[in-house]
């Protein structure tokens, strides 16, 4: 994506006063946070419990007891206490925030199908469709898939038959990038029979471009899922509560050791965002025995002294992917359904077992952020009950930052169908061309109180705000774009007026002729965090600008 006309905002910084009269002093967040644990509670017949007190419960964390600041039980079928106000916004004038009423744990549904090979697609998407038409009224539920990027397929309802209808829509052709350890050896043993192996030299050159190719695909789908996580994760954050996403994938061999630092980012974000994975493994129960398109040379090569599981290279892949979707349910608090094949049954149970839950919050007593895993032990005082909660948390300050890689992250939520960011707050005002040769006038607005600052001399604060907008029109090709920059540096007086005010941006879209989707987005660059809100557009020819 390219984002064209940068410049830097100082227009929108208050002046300070010139009178002496003294003013309150602005508060800045302290370098502390609160762990968040929501805890699944079953007895032996895999019912939930209800009732129990906060006293009932003792948090460990790294072996250490914590003293809980605060307890709350979620169940669906609770009351709701307070039912929010109606946004009620003016004319022209969006935001990204959304409300939330009923109790109990929300469901997302991501159909997979960066990870799946089209015969695995085709049961689960029936196997769906199948649990979507079995749905129990008053249940929300959203739809999401994972092809070249993410997608809302259908927001939040209750509404089965919007859901059976998007589902039905989803394709079950699987990703180019898709490949795997039984296509792989297949391709060799074709090459070991066409006589190639009487060029050994060409022989092990293929062979070695094909491994390639292979890693290359498996590492492109790998970032390409993270990536999509952690969009559904900024996408969820102003949802509270606890949301568990039901992940239909063949899942992924993923390298732990040597990628742990972006999984343990993403689990991260996750878990900050309440979000509890519940991976389905599409694959059921896996067959890796040699079926009609095995060839002769993977079975039967000479001095062969290893299964043809394991030198297909299909064993080592197995316990890998189930590895992978085991790790991220229990780094999330959720639960992994692998080697069944009734599909239906265990979205179902996914979405039962998460739905009532306990929340407990503590502030840790280590209070070194230094990124490192601590382990979160979570006891109950009746020793029959079954709890089920993430197994520990990465010490970032700030999970939900994205700061290390800030231009690939705005890049990749300001591109059009990727589900909007939540995690800063945003009004902006659209107004459409009111006559020839006008433009759309665009008038974007955040919370200063949201933002991270830097200290400089003289008790001066300096933000690093970035402010897009790009227009796409009706088939999804960017029309024009901007981004702009607010990085004053503010005086304590200043920094009080914008505190007070908040950051705003006023800028014109020259738009042809046409029915846009205009995305809006801004990024607090120091902090990571990402908010954007999709706005329709449409520009009569009388009003477009020349």
């Amino acid at each position: 994506m390219v984002l064209l006309g940068t410049a830097v905002l100082y227009a929108q910084v208050p002046p300070a006063p010139t009178g002496s009269s003294p003013q309150p002093a602005p508060t800045f967040k302290a370098n502390s946070r609160l762990v968040l644990v929501d805890v699944v509670v079953s007895n032996g017949n895999r019912e939930p419990v209800h009732d129990l007190k906060q006293q009932d419960f003792t948090v460990l964390e790294d072996g250490k007891p914590q003293t809980l600041v605060s307890f709350d039980e979620e169940r669906p079928d609770a009351k709701t206490t307070a039912v929010p106000a109606p946004l009620n916004l003016p004319k022209d004038v969006y935001t990204n925030y959304a409300v939330r009423t009923e109790p109990g744990a929300l469901t997302v549904l991501l159909f997979d199908l960066l990870n799946s090979d089209r015969e695995h697609l085709v049961y689960a998407k029936n196997e769906m469709l199948h649990f979507l038409k079995e749905l129990p009224p008053g249940k929300r539920v959203a739809l999401f898939t994972l092809g070249s990027q993410l997608r809302m397929a259908q927001g939040f309802t209750e509404d089965s038959d919007q859901l059976i209808a998007a589902a039905q829509q989803i394709s079950t052709k699987p990703n180019p990038a898709y490949s795997n350890n039984k296509e792989l050896s297949g391709t060799i043993g074709e090459l070991k029979e066409s006589g190639l192996l009487k060029a050994p030299r060409a022989y092990r050159s293929l062979v070695q471009f094909l491994d390639d190719d292979y890693q290359g695909k498996l590492e492109s789908r790998s970032q390409d899922t993270l990536d999509a996580l952690t969009q559904l994760a900024r996408a969820l954050a102003v949802l509270p509560g606890r949301k568990n996403l039901i992940w239909v994938s063949g899942g992924f061999p993923f390298d732990t050791a040597r990628n742990a630092p972006q999984l343990q980012k993403v689990a991260a974000l996750l878990a900050a965002t309440r979000i509890a994975v519940y991976p389905v493994d599409v694959r059921g129960v896996v067959m890796m025995t040699a079926d009609g398109s095995t060839r002769d040379s993977e079975i039967y090569a000479p001095n062969q002294t290893q299964s043809y599981e394991t030198l297909s290279g299909q064993n080592g892949e197995n316990i890998s992917i189930v590895e992978t979707l085991k790790n991220m349910a229990e780094l999330t608090g959720g639960r992994a359904y692998v080697n069944r094949n009734d599909l239906d049954s265990e979205i179902a149970n996914a979405m039962q077992t998460g739905a009532s839950y306990y929340s407990l919050a503590y502030r840790p007593a280590n209070q070194n952020w230094d990124g490192k895993f601590r382990k979160i032990t979570v006891k109950a005082a009746r020793p029959d009950l079954k709890l089920l909660h993430r197994t520990g948390y990465y010490a970032l300050l700030d999970p939900l930052s994205s700061k290390e890689y800030p231009d690939r992250m705005i890049s990749l939520a300001m591109q059009p169908n990727v589900p909007v960011s939540t995690q800063l707050i945003m009004k902006a005002r659209v107004t459409p061309p009111q006559g020839p040769g006008q433009a759309t006038a665009i008038e974007m607005f955040i919370d200063a109180h949201d933002l991270t600052f830097t200290e400089g001399t003289e008790k001066q604060k300096t933000p690093l705000v970035q402010f897009v907008a790009v227009a796409y029109d009706g088939s999804g090709k960017q029309s024009n774009s901007f981004s702009m920059g607010f990085h004053p540096a503010l005086a304590p007086a200043q920094m009080e007026a914008l505190l007070r005010s908040g950051v705003g941006l006023h800028r014109e879209l020259l738009l042809k002729p046409g029915s846009y989707q205009l995305r809006l987005g801004v990024m607090d660059r120091l902090s990571g965090r990402i908010g954007t809100l999709d706005v329709p557009l449409t520009i009569e020819a009388k009003a477009a600008a020349k």
